[in-house]
């Protein structure tokens, strides 16, 4: 069991020391190794996504897809990786997000295709690419988990305060008469099985259930009790503490 207390709000908290752990596998690691839906692994190919984006690949071509709150780049490459100008592609994205689906043309930046559009950190969403070289065109379809996140992200999503032990982070927020913990990986991907915990306010029990679709611990608030919110939580067999 290791015990510490932190808090932040934007700028990342520097965690207790914790035991060394074994590299993360590529599946869990930089979003640089996720190839996306239908990425393509193995083979003689290089796949680095060099912008820390999803890696896709089309035919002849790997593109690189990095999706912010303000749209989508998209950056082509050959099938040895080495980036192309985008001065020689053309086509379109379809954007789904939390606000609806948008159709937005793609263009040209250097290095890269820009798909304008609005979306939400830390909201899932999915993007259809339509890109065309020599006028061929070819598609991809990209699911992102979480907008905008990368590794060890600190943004509040919930309007709380974001800690983190290890690779795990938690943003607490007391909301509508409850203790709201919100417990996300490293890239701040909820997190989905295997969490349980119990808190206490003021050294007073306060009961938590988890909510697998949400990855939120919550439990009823006493409003009459006062103190020091601490969290006692155990994930994939990992135990640890913070506290607010």
């Amino acid at each position: 069991m290791f015990f510490f207390i932190l808090a932040c709000a934007q700028e990342p908290a520097t965690p207790a020391p914790a035991p060394a752990a074994a590299p993360a596998p590529a599946a869990d690691a930089a979003p640089a190794h996720d190839h996306g839906a239908g990425g393509h692994e193995g083979g003689g190919h290089g796949h680095g996504a060099t912008h820390g984006g999803i890696q896709a690949e089309l035919e002849g071509l790997h593109v690189e897809a990095v999706v912010t709150h303000n749209g989508v780049l998209f950056y082509p490459a050959d099938a040895d990786n080495k980036g192309l100008p985008a001065e020689g592609f053309s086509g379109q994205a379809v954007v789904k997000g939390p606000s609806g689906v948008e159709t937005v043309q793609l263009m040209p930046m250097g290095d890269h295709l820009h798909a304008v559009a609005k979306l939400e950190v830390g909201k899932p969403a999915t993007i259809v690419l339509t890109l065309t070289r020599d006028g061929k065109p070819q598609s991809h379809t990209y699911e992102v988990k979480a907008v905008g996140m990368t590794e060890h992200d600190h943004t509040t999503l919930h309007g709380g305060v974001v800690s983190m032990w290890g690779d795990y982070h938690v943003e607490y927020v007391m909301k509508d008469g409850e203790h709201r913990f919100y417990m996300s990986d490293a890239k701040r991907v909820p997190l989905s099985g295997n969490v349980t915990g119990s808190a206490t306010q003021g050294g007073k029990d306060v009961p938590l259930a988890f909510d697998a679709t949400t990855g939120l611990l919550a439990g009823k608030a006493d409003p009459a009790t006062q103190g020091t919110v601490m969290l006692n939580a155990k994930v994939d067999g990992t135990e640890f503490s913070l506290g607010w």
